[in-house]
Formats: C-alpha cells, sequence, structure tokens
C-alpha cells in the first residue's frame, strides 16, 4: 500500500481534503474536511455531529478521503448553492473500488476508508479512526506555487465556520470576526498576486456570500 507520508499526509498534522460520502440509499455528498493521521494505516476524519458527512458516515460506516489542490473543488463542495440548481451535480461522482462511499472523478489521489471506531469529543464533533482500504492517486508533474490559489483553499475553509459560527453562541460570534479577518488577509493575497483570474473570482462570490449571511443576521 502507498505510504500515505508519500501524500504530503504527517502525523500529528491535520491535512485538508475533501471528504465524499453517501447516505444509506446512496446519495452522494462531497464537503471540505481536515483530516489527521494516526499512523501509515489509519487516518481519522473529525466532522461537526451536525453535518451531513457525519450522518452520512454514520449511516454507511465509510468515506472516501480526497486529494486535491483545485479551489474550485473545495468551493463547490462547501457551498452546495453556488453549484447550478444549487446542488453538486451527481456526475462530479464515482463508484469507489472498495467502500459504499463515492469518489469525486476530478481528485488527485483517492484514499478510501472503513470507520473501526467513533468517538464523541465535547457536544459539537466526533472522531472516526478509519482504516484504510485502498489508496490510488495520479502520476503528474508537479505544479509551480501560487500563492493566491492556496490563499483561496485557506478562505473557504474560514467562510465555512463563518456560517456556522454567525447562527451559534456569543462566543462563537466573536470566533467569527477573527475569521474574517483571516479572509480579508486571504482577499488581499489573491488581489495582489492574481488579481484576474479564477481565484479573484470565487473570492468576489465567496466574499459576497459571507456579507449576505451577516446581513440576515
Amino acid at each position: 500500500m502507498t505510504k500515505l507520508k508519500d501524500l504530503g499526509f504527517r502525523e500529528g498534522t491535520i491535512s485538508e481534503t475533501i471528504v465524499s460520502t453517501c447516505d444509506s440509499k446512496g446519495k452522494p455528498n462531497a464537503a471540505p474536511m481536515g483530516v489527521e493521521l494516526k499512523n501509515n494505516n489509519q487516518l481519522v476524519i473529525r466532522p461537526f455531529v451536525s453535518s451531513l458527512t457525519y450522518k452520512n458516515i454514520q449511516a454507511t460506516q465509510s468515506a472516501v478521503v480526497n486529494l486535491t489542490f483545485d479551489p474550485k473543488l473545495f468551493y463547490v463542495t462547501a457551498f452546495k448553492e453556488a453549484n447550478p440548481n444549487g446542488k453538486l451535480d451527481v456526475n462530479f461522482f464515482e463508484k469507489a473500488k472498495t467502500v459504499s462511499a463515492p469518489r469525486l472523478k476530478f481528485a488527485k489521489a483517492f484514499i478510501e476508508v472503513s470507520v473501526k471506531e467513533t468517538r464523541c469529543i465535547g457536544a459539537e464533533r466526533a472522531d472516526f479512526l478509519c482504516s484504510i482500504q485502498h489508496v490510488e492517486y495520479e502520476k503528474t508533474l508537479p505544479e509551480v506555487y501560487c500563492r493566491a490559489q492556496f490563499a483561496t483553499i485557506e478562505a473557504i475553509i474560514h467562510a465555512t465556520r463563518i456560517e456556522l459560527f454567525l447562527k451559534g453562541t456569543e462566543q462563537q460570534q466573536k470566533r467569527d470576526l477573527k475569521l474574517l479577518d483571516l479572509v480579508n488577509v486571504c482577499q488581499d493575497v489573491v488581489n495582489r498576486t492574481a488579481p484576474d483570474s479564477v481565484y479573484s473570482e470565487i473570492m468576489n462570490d465567496l466574499t459576497q456570500r459571507i456579507h449576505s449571511w451577516r446581513n440576515t443576521q
């Protein structure tokens, strides 16, 4: 089996991925999610218990961890309403090799996992300790580093928490303001390094979305 450290995973470090799942009837879903390497045979997925990802993993005891650097793929899986018809196209998905959860067609690597152990961590999150069943990846040439690409992904990750915290406690709403500052920093990076690009288009749409959330509170 491919060593996950060869794919950039490090023990004790959260890696940003897109986790794809399905419900008990096979309806697919995908969402950006940080996962942690436990050892070369196990990963920890830590979703919010209110999320569809949590419900789906509970139902099927499986998931696929998809690896990509594509900010657009992070964006449309984080904010389903940004897609045509307001939902992910089922054509984004394909069958996995070893588990019931689907995988994303456009990812660069796939890690198919099954749940070994579930643990609640507070009222908001749960730990799924997952055993790795299959790893598959593309062999492609390396890409140059673009700050705008990674700043856009970082902003999307922050924004998923902004939407959640706006509806939460007073303490969570204070954290929301800090996250908003971080999104603004990311937008500044994108504006300076890629002002007329797919990254700036995503950031403009994202910031408008955040403003609409705040205006409805």
